[in-house]
């Protein structure tokens, strides 16, 4: 069995400049999750994806595999499918995939291998994902998808709504060639922590992280 990760950092970025060299309590961005990855241990192969010369000499010093970043796939208008299907096609001899991102910088080595353990001792799922569980009042377009406001629940007894973290995805081969996608037809969700659901989209979004990282866990 051949298992491999894929970790997209891009040189450029629209809404947040800059945003995987920015400097979060001391250290750059995309060097928590290639840490976190490392201190796993648990991936034949690691693949950084990047336009960033900086990016690809830090990530082949540490061991992995540098990828230059297709010019179609560094637009806005790529997203994780699109890189994980090229990823899949250009090295199709593993039996597992996973994607990571540098905007999860919390997420923590456990939980990485975690996700790897549930993914290739089961022969239930078909790939994972990391998610946060929320018992909140939910509304979309005008309309409340987990409750009746007429009849108002506790909101501990409330249907939960689970949110993708974006921060991991794990897929077989044979799912991944099958649905072109990277969540298969039968997923493990594996809920994380508030701390390390944190994933960086917005100069807010720094800020949250620093003062979550600094105060609150002593980063």
């Amino acid at each position: 069995m051949k298992t491999a990760c894929f970790i997209p950092i891009k040189a450029n970025s629209e809404r947040v400049p800059g945003k995987n060299f920015r400097v979060l309590n001391g250290k750059k961005l995309y060097e928590y999750i290639c840490e976190h990855v490392a201190e796993a241990d648990i991936f034949d192969d690691v693949y950084i994806d990047t336009n960033s010369e900086e990016i690809a000499t830090y990530a082949e010093n540490k061991g992995f595999h540098a990828i230059k970043r297709k010019p179609e796939l560094a637009l806005n208008t790529a997203n994780g499918n699109d890189l994980l299907v090229y990823h899949f096609n250009q090295f199709p001899d593993y039996d597992y995939y996973f994607q990571l991102f540098a905007t999860a910088p919390y997420l923590q080595p456990h939980t990485i291998r975690i996700c790897f353990d549930k993914m290739i001792s089961s022969e239930v799922y078909d790939s994972c994902f990391t998610a946060t569980e929320n018992h909140g009042f939910y509304w979309l377009n005008n309309n409340p998808i987990n409750y009746r406001p007429g009849i108002l629940p506790r909101s501990q007894d409330m249907l939960a709504v689970v949110e993708e973290t974006t921060g991991l995805y794990g897929i077989s081969h044979a799912a991944l060639d099958r649905y072109r996608c990277r969540i298969g037809a039968r997923p493990y969700i594996h809920v994380v922590s508030k701390f390390e659901a944190v994933d960086i989209n917005t100069e807010e979004d720094l800020k949250v992280a620093e003062y979550v990282g600094k105060v609150i866990y002593n980063l």
